[in-house]
């Protein structure tokens, strides 16, 4: 078994064992199997849930922040199973479904997102921040111009929201903010 006591903790080391009798002694041995999918990204209740599994080596994280609640732990069984422990309620065990579907023992379905980050369109122009959006599956939303007076934004991108850098959906979309000259002051 390449699961050890020390990695997982007692109670998932536990309901690890237990899972593998039930499922037969050489389920250990499947996990070397490809997975259904992969694991690793951010996944959805159908709700404002966004837990993010991590998976190396066939041991798994589940980051719950989004719902403000303790990183789970868990471990590949095999091919299509894996088990989870919820520090906060209990271990469940999970079939996972192509495409990108995970089916939880108490019920539950989580559906894996596809998601892209936003790039950073400060400081383009309308047209090229347009361009690099839409080279990213995103969409320009609306579009805002405000006088900068400090004229250092001179009809190019001065705010977006989102923020570069944030994992959203493809075809998600991105509010700019466009800069222009003051009408009665020159600008250096």
């Amino acid at each position: 078994m390449r699961v050890h006591n020390k990695i997982l903790g007692g109670a998932l080391a536990a309901a690890l064992a237990t899972a593998l009798t039930m499922a037969g002694a050489g389920a250990a041995d499947a996990a070397a199997t490809p997975l259904v999918f992969d694991l690793n990204g951010t996944f959805t209740d159908g709700g404002s849930a966004r837990p993010v599994i991590s998976d190396v080596n066939d041991i798994l994280t589940v980051d719950m922040s989004s719902q403000h609640r303790p990183t789970a732990t868990g471990v590949v069984i095999n091919s299509d199973t894996i088990l989870v422990t919820f520090p906060d309620d209990a271990a469940y065990t999970a079939k996972l479904q192509a495409p990108n579907t995970i089916r939880w023992s108490n019920g539950s379905t989580w559906q894996k997102l596809n998601v892209v980050r936003v790039p950073n369109v400060l400081d383009e122009t309308k047209d090229a921040a347009t361009s690099i959006l839409n080279s990213a599956g995103l969409v320009v939303g609306r579009v805002n111009k405000v006088v900068d007076k400090t004229c250092n934004h001179n009809n190019t991108v001065s705010d977006q929201t989102p923020a570069a850098g944030t994992l959203t959906p493809p075809g998600s979309l991105v509010d700019l903010t466009i800069g222009v000259l003051p009408q009665k002051t020159q600008c250096p």
